[in-house]
């Protein structure tokens, strides 16, 4: 099997980045990181490479309005998703900073700043403990003093006037039936 030198550039970014992988489940390869997809790429039919992305909202249409390159992608255009048309020798500095954004934008914060860190030169700290899908079964308590009620002082200064006119509780049970 022949290789792809355009698949095999985009790849060597995308596994660059911390956590992201390869992923073929629709047969074109879509790369994810914590299981979402933030960068695809394909073979056109007429043999050209094309890159989906994510961006924001202002850049998608300031690319699309201004690069015949560019296009909203299909179904996922509304949030924001952008389809490249990548030519024969691309302009690696600027496809590696629509995947840069695209995976800042997705991957989960601890991700990010595990990338920031090794671009920075910065030792990179040890991955955190997963975190568990199940719901936590204790949940926090307030503390006594924030459960209390209202200070006696408060209480007091209501008048008396108010506090009489409550209705006595009502009886339980059913009354007058003789039973």
């Amino acid at each position: 099997m022949a290789t792809d030198a355009l698949h095999e550039r985009l790849l060597s970014i995308v596994n660059a980045l911390p956590d992201a992988y390869e992923d073929r489940p629709w047969g074109s390869v879509h790369c994810k990181v914590a299981g979402k997809i933030f960068v695809s790429w394909g073979r056109h039919d007429d043999g050209a490479m094309g890159l989906g992305f994510k961006t924001d909202k202002v850049l998608q249409g300031m690319l699309v309005a201004s690069d015949p390159r560019f296009e909203i992608a299909a179904y996922v255009g509304k949030h924001g998703w952008v389809d490249m048309k990548l030519d024969a020798s691309p302009d690696w500095r600027e496809v590696e900073h629509f995947i840069l954004d695209s995976y800042r934008m997705i991957a989960p914060r601890r991700l990010v700043k595990a990338l920031d860190a090794r671009k920075a030169g910065a030792p990179t700290a040890p991955a955190a403990a997963p975190k568990s899908a199940w719901p936590k079964t204790d949940a926090k308590k307030k503390p006594a003093a924030k459960v209390a009620t209202k200070p006696a002082a408060k209480v007091a200064k209501k008048p008396a006037a108010k506090v009489a006119k409550k209705p006595a509780a009502k009886p339980k049970g059913r009354v007058g039936a003789g039973g």
